[in-house]
C-alpha cells in the first residue's frame, strides 16, 4: 500500500516536477494528490491504508512551500467513500467493527462528485479540498499548520477549531466505546 498510494505519489511528481519548473507557459500549474478522509482521521480496520493516506499530507503540505516560488500549486482531496469497485469490494471484506464505527457518516459519493469538487477545489486554488460537508468539518477540525489560501477559511479554522475539536472529541469517544463494547463479548 505505501508502494502506490505514498511512493507511486512521490515518483510521479519526481518524475514531473522538472517538467513543470521549466514550462514555458508561466501561468500557474497544479499538482493534486489523492487523500481520503481517513487521511484526515483513523479508523479502525484502515491502519496501513490510513498511515498512506495521512503521509501523502505530509507530502502536499512540504512540496508546496517547495514549489510554491515556481507558482506551482499543490491540492490533497479528501474525500468519503467514493463507489468504485475497490471500495464495494472492500466494504464487503472490511472488519464489521468498522461497519459499527462509521455507520450513517460514512455515505457512497459518486465518483463524479468527487472529480467534480477535485477540479473546482483545484481551479480555485485551494490547498484542501473536501468533498462533503463532514469532510468540511474534518478539514476545520485538522487543519493545524497546512496552507490556506482564503482568508476566510483561515478565520473558520481559527474561530472553530474549539468547537470542532470538541465535536471531533465527541466521535472518538464514541468509536472508542463501540471497539471496547466489541471486544467485551
Amino acid at each position: 500500500m505505501i508502494d502506490v498510494n505514498l511512493m507511486g505519489s512521490f515518483n510521479v511528481i519526481k518524475a514531473a516536477l522538472p517538467l513543470m519548473k521549466d514550462r514555458k507557459y508561466r501561468g500557474p500549474a497544479s499538482i493534486a494528490l489523492m487523500s481520503s478522509q481517513v487521511g484526515q482521521v483513523g479508523i479502525y480496520g484502515y491502519s496501513a491504508y490510513s498511515a498512506t493516506k495521512f503521509g501523502l499530507r505530509g507530502l502536499a503540505e512540504s512540496l508546496q512551500q517547495e514549489v510554491i516560488s515556481d507558482d506551482i500549486h499543490v491540492s490533497i482531496i479528501f474525500p468519503s467513500d467514493t463507489d468504485t469497485p475497490g471500495v464495494k469490494e472492500d466494504r464487503k471484506v472490511r472488519p464489521e467493527l468498522t461497519n459499527i464505527i462509521t455507520g450513517s457518516y460514512r455515505d457512497i459519493m459518486k465518483a463524479e462528485e468527487v472529480a467534480k469538487k477535485t477540479l473546482d477545489g483545484i481551479k480555485s486554488g485551494s490547498f484542501t479540498i473536501s468533498c462533503n460537508f463532514e469532510g468540511q468539518i474534518l478539514a476545520i477540525a485538522t487543519a493545524g499548520s497546512s496552507p490556506q489560501r482564503s482568508f476566510l477559511m483561515a478565520f473558520l479554522e481559527v474561530v472553530l477549531a474549539g468547537i470542532s475539536r470538541l465535536v471531533a472529541l465527541f466521535f472518538l469517544w464514541k468509536w472508542y466505546r463501540s471497539i471496547k463494547k466489541w471486544h467485551a463479548k
